[in-house]
């Protein structure tokens, strides 16, 4: 009866309205991994039964047409009643290859190659892409010679189904490099602003035509797949994923330039926010490491992308990751100052920026610098950070003096 009666009184709200806890439940609180003053069967009823109020779908499997992606589909059992339904791929979708690197826009025959010398790195999260025009005009700003860019859209409905990265070849004159991240599937419980139904990844815009592209596979710390089903994983967690119903992994996508007598190996990452904390985040860089490492030459290398270093004292009011301190870390040291002062040079790489220098921000109190430009075999002459241009990051940039190592 106690569950009933938080569900009625939680479905009841105007859809978009701001939750404030029911009058017949003052103790319940529809937040973190659970009801507060019922027990966890009352909590789980309630939360069923407000979904079903609410009027939102269950489902009871999900159709997935053949296509490359099929290797997932055996994973994708049916969900419990809270989870939402979701269509079959598209046909943009069914078309695409998970492990294949597309080429957008091109290059005169006379980039394949420069001469050592100053070079600007720049690294932007440009939020799925929502305003390209704006977006091109700041990297054309800023001049780099590489960007390395995360949550580049292609193909979905919250950007126009346009394909983001091919827009910004075109517009800055340079080449561009996009490996799939995620198919972003269709759901009814999607809003506009998330709708997907294309794909979306990281990408590379480079004003030299690369010696060699490559995909880095990144050890998964949340299965998208599954995570839907599994108890195992906190139930905020869960409710995001059904949110955002993905096929995929995080990637990291990379390319080698030749510089002179050298060669520079520049990757483009974007770590995984949901869940792994601290622990998660530094296995899926060591592992791009590694296989930049592992690349013949590799005496200059930048690894650069959003890295959701988030994890603070006032962040962990919203997250379920329990994994503070990991490596030794401090629960009252952020994770931005960890990776300077500990992580980043126990493997010989540096940032430039100050852990103070934030990229990122949620008014009023949260500030953080979630985004970074790793770099080892190169100095860094100057470095800047750009302003907020159509997306929730500020795109940084660094100039390297290639020939100085």
């Amino acid at each position: 009866m106690a569950a009933f009666k938080v569900a009625r009184d939680f479905a009841s709200w105007p859809v978009g309205a701001k939750k404030r806890r029911p009058p017949t439940a003052p103790t319940s609180a529809f937040r973190g991994h659970g009801c507060r003053g019922l027990t966890a069967a009352e909590a789980a009823q309630a939360r069923i039964l407000a979904c079903r109020r609410i009027g939102r779908d269950s489902l009871r499997g999900v159709i997935l047409a053949r296509s490359p992606f099929a290797s997932y589909c055996w994973r994708m059992k049916p969900f419990a009643t809270e989870t939402v339904k979701a269509t079959g791929l598209t046909e943009l979708q069914r078309s695409l290859e998970l492990d294949r690197i597309y080429r957008k826009g091109c290059l005169p025959v006379s980039a394949c190659r420069r001469d050592s010398g100053q070079f600007r790195v720049l690294s932007w999260n440009i939020e799925r892409g929502h305003a390209p025009a704006r977006i091109a005009e700041t990297i054309t700003r800023l001049r780099p010679d590489v960007a390395c860019l995360q949550e580049v859209d292609w193909g979905n409905e919250r950007t126009g189904r346009r394909d983001v990265l091919e827009f910004l070849a075109e517009r800055t004159g340079m080449l561009g490099l996009f490996g799939i991240e995620f198919l972003e599937l269709n759901s009814s419980r999607r809003s506009p602003k998330f709708a997907g139904g294309g794909a979306t990844g990281n990408a590379l815009l480079t004003k030299l035509e690369p010696v060699s592209s490559f995909r880095v596979e990144l050890p998964p710390s949340l299965d998208w797949s599954r995570a839907a089903e599994d108890r195992n994983v906190p139930g905020s967690v869960r409710w995001r994923v059904r949110r955002q119903p993905r096929l995929g992994a995080r990637f990291g996508i990379g390319a080698e330039l030749a510089m002179g007598g050298r060669n520079l190996f520049v990757c483009s990452l974007h770590l995984e926010d949901k869940l792994g904390g601290v622990r998660g985040r530094w296995a899926q860089y060591v592992a791009s490491v590694r296989a930049v490492e592992a690349r013949r030459g590799a005496a200059m290398g930048v690894i650069a992308g959003d890295f959701n270093t988030f994890d603070c004292r006032l962040a962990r009011f919203v997250t379920p990751d329990g994994k503070a301190t990991a490596h030794g870390k401090p629960a009252s040291v952020t994770e931005a100052d960890w990776w300077q002062g500990t992580l980043l040079p126990s493997i010989g790489y540096a940032d430039p920026f100050t852990s103070a220098e934030w990229t990122f921000c949620v008014p009023p109190l949260f500030r953080s610098k979630l985004d970074w430009i790793t770099i080892k075999g190169a100095e860094v002459q100057s470095r800047g950070i750009g302003p907020f241009s159509s997306s929730d990051h500020r795109p940084i940039w660094a100039d390297l003096d290639t020939e100085s190592c």
